[in-house]
């Protein structure tokens, strides 16, 4: 999916064009892409939902397997030899994935790690996330924002299990520009959604990223009041110790 992004979503495709049979590309914005045989294009009006879209490509997919991948997202050689082998195995529908999203040194957000090293950057957060999976109307992306298909899979009784298979994410540094844009969905999601386990979750981490710190932690603390996780544990106490050092350095 993607709004005028063609050369980003080129790049996507010739790294993976010695493995792939088809590429359907969702346009939500107003540019046309320059189409050839190879590709289906569906354009698809943009209503502050990511699910609506992404589930509209997925019913003009025919392959077996469907690799969902964003505009700001790269994928390695090593990582798609993991994908082939992934989809050999009998009995599973889908594959978790990290989504290694790295960030500059020095950023102060809870789940920043230090890893190998990927063109010059050694911090980043992994987030786990589905984005391989059979071909199966039973399986579909839900929620306008941090959409995923984990409930549809668990409705449908299917498998999926958890996989080293990474896809590297580089929207995390450019996050400032459109943080604003995901508070206000985040609240949307949260409005829609309350007894979704996530809700909570996403507005926290909007909410901190654009300096709400104080509007964070309760989003934190009323997610981990009502559903008692460690989910909601670590970044409520992250932020916690956050708050006591900006309240001390003030």
């Amino acid at each position: 999916m993607c709004k005028d992004e063609f050369i980003k979503v080129k790049k996507i495709i010739n790294s993976l064009s010695s493995v792939i049979d088809e590429v359907v590309i969702v346009v939500t914005g107003n540019k046309k892409v320059n189409e050839t045989g190879f590709y289906k294009i569906l354009y698809y009006p943009w209503h502050d939902d990511y699910s609506a879209p992404l589930n509209a490509g997925l019913r003009i997919c025919d392959s077996k397997w469907i690799l969902r991948m964003d505009t700001d997202e790269e994928i390695d050689e090593e990582n798609i030899k993991k994908i082939l082998k992934a989809i050999e195995i009998d009995g599973v529908d889908a594959f978790e994935i990290s989504q290694r999203g790295y960030l500059p040194s020095g950023r102060n957000e809870f789940g920043v790690k230090k890893i190998t090293p990927y063109k010059g950057y050694d911090n980043a957060v992994d987030d786990k996330c589905i984005r391989l999976f059979r071909n199966d109307p039973r399986i579909f992306f839900e929620f306008n924002t941090h959409e995923h298909p984990y409930n549809t899979i668990k409705r449908a009784r299917l498998r999926y299990v958890k996989t080293n298979i990474i896809i590297h994410h580089w929207g995390k540094l450019t996050m400032s520009k459109k943080a604003p844009y995901y508070y206000k969905i985040a609240l949307d999601r949260l409005r829609r959604y309350p007894e979704d386990f996530q809700s909570y979750y996403y507005v926290g981490v909007a909410a901190d990223f654009i300096g709400k710190m104080d509007e964070a932690y309760e989003a934190f603390k009323k997610g981990y009041e009502k559903f008692g996780s460690s989910y909601y544990k670590i970044p409520l106490d992250f932020l916690k110790e956050k708050r006591r050092f900006y309240n001390v350095r003030r």
